[in-house]
């Protein structure tokens, strides 16, 4: 249904001209039109080509689990197949990881608070790191000069609508590019989306 603007000038305007016309705007008349998200990018980690490691040498690497490394790397070869190049201010972008697998550790649970202590002393200064969900999205966020929203989700049956659901979302708040990277274990695909 369209919009309808009934436009009028009264009898006595300037020059005696009179408009009584009735306009009818298609509909959504007025609301900025949104593109179609589309694929600009995509790569998986480990790479099936096989090449050169994006992240060889990172410090980070030492730190973050095998899954989050895996995060990191795919994400960077997606924006390396992308050929970004940064230039000026860095543009909002946006990183979204379905399939996070970070979680408290075994050791943790059903234990008391002086066995948790005991355990927490043996174990090394930064094995925390490797417990926190959302911290494979934010390191690939540094990596890549992000400067917008980062989040993190389990893996979930309709991982594809809530991508989606993510990117339309984003797309109202301005971001143009999304970096997409779906774990599952030690392998990762990530893909970039333009808006």
């Amino acid at each position: 249904m369209g919009l309808k603007v009934h436009s009028r000038v009264p009898r006595k305007a300037p020059g005696g001209k009179t408009q009584e016309r009735k306009n009818i705007l298609p509909g959504g008349a007025g609301k900025p039109a949104m593109k179609r998200p589309r694929k600009t990018a995509e790569a998986c980690w480990p790479s099936p080509r096989g090449g050169e490691d994006p992240w060889a040498g990172a410090k980070a690497g030492r730190w973050l689990p095998p899954s989050g490394q895996a995060v990191v790397r795919a994400g960077l070869l997606a924006w390396q197949g992308l050929g970004a190049r940064e230039t000026g201010a860095p543009r909002e972008r946006a990183i979204l990881v379905a399939g996070v697998e970070g979680c408290w550790p075994d050791w943790l649970s059903g234990k008391s608070p002086g066995d948790v202590a005991a355990g927490w002393r043996g174990r090394p200064p930064l094995w925390l790191l490797g417990c926190l969900p959302n911290l494979p999205a934010a390191q690939l966020a540094i990596e890549i000069g992000a400067c917008g929203p980062v989040e993190s989700r389990r893996s979930r049956a309709d991982d594809g609508a809530m991508v989606k659901r993510a990117l339309r979302r984003w797309q109202r708040r301005g971001v143009r590019t999304v970096l997409v990277v779906r774990s599952a274990g030690e392998t990762a695909k990530a893909e970039v989306w333009s808006l």
